[in-house]
């Protein structure tokens, strides 16, 4: 069965998701403020409209958020323009990574309006959203996160349902990044080990991937070394560290030790400062 779904957010990871729903028959209905995504949008069948108010207003029953920062998720949400405005009883899919306390704080100011949130967090890269291959982590509602299911299962292709509390899906998806973060440092300590010695770098990715040091970094570290090679302000790499900010914000309240993350965080903040073929001395 088809339906009217709403878009929010159609940067690099909304767009191949909305672009999916497109090809598997359903109307998507979406919003980006960039005239550039807009157009790109619509060349991929998406209706573009002028709001998230709009968008919620003509969507059937479920609305995708696919902002980047919590400070966006609020606006596309609760702004004057915003889907609550429309005053329309939806899920709201957010599948932005922000935070358990965030997602908590989020679904209470939406149920008060008829609205229910799920946790959608996603992993898999804009690679995996055009390609529909992305791993998602669930959680909220029982009844919300099965209607919600058949869209679900046309964007990813790992679904896990970790929990029918709003806030699970963030906690699990920001342990993904946090060993993402980590594993990374590992592989560039491991470059430089033999850095002196003249191991081919491409060789080196060979030999971890098919030995007990492969990853999931290494089997794709042609799309991981833009990240510090050619960094640029709002790039993926300062979403890691945005992600790390968070798992570090959240360790702090609920007094766990992670100081493996805490390290982690602090050479990524400076991985680009340093030489471009390594890390900072």
């Amino acid at each position: 069965m088809t339906e009217n779904v709403g878009f929010l957010g159609l940067g690099a990871m909304g767009l191949g998701m909305a672009a999916n729903l497109v090809v598997a028959g359903h109307t998507v209905l979406g919003f980006d403020p960039s005239p550039e995504r807009q157009e790109l949008a619509r060349a991929k069948g998406v209706t573009v409209v002028d709001s998230p108010r709009s968008v919620a207003e003509v969507t059937e029953r479920s609305l995708f958020s696919v902002v980047r920062t919590k400070e966006q998720t609020q606006d596309v949400l609760f702004g004057d323009d915003g889907v609550v405005a429309a005053g329309v009883p939806l899920n709201v899919a957010i599948s932005s990574t922000l935070d358990p306390t965030t997602m908590a704080e989020l679904a209470t100011r939406l149920a008060a309006e008829g609205v229910t949130a799920v946790d959608t967090t996603m992993s898999g890269g804009p690679w995996g959203a055009e390609a529909g291959t992305l791993t998602l982590m669930v959680s909220g509602p029982q009844t919300a996160v099965t209607e919600l299911d058949g869209l679900l299962r046309v964007i990813g292709e790992n679904i896990f349902v970790v929990g029918d509390e709003v806030g699970t899906g963030q906690a699990t998806k920001l342990a993904v990044q946090l060993a993402f973060g980590i594993n990374m440092m590992g592989v560039f300590e491991a470059l430089e080990a033999v850095r002196k010695h003249d191991v081919d770098e491409s060789v080196l990715m060979r030999i971890l991937s098919v030995s007990v040091g492969g990853s999931w970094v290494t089997e794709n570290w042609d799309r991981v070394t833009p990240w510090w090679k050619n960094h640029s302000p709002g790039g993926d790499l300062e979403i890691l560290l945005k992600d790390l900010r968070s798992v570090l914000r959240e360790a702090d309240q609920d007094v766990v030790s992670m100081p493996m993350s805490a390290l982690t965080f602090q050479m990524l903040r400076h991985v680009w400062a340093g030489r471009a073929d390594g890390l900072a001395p």
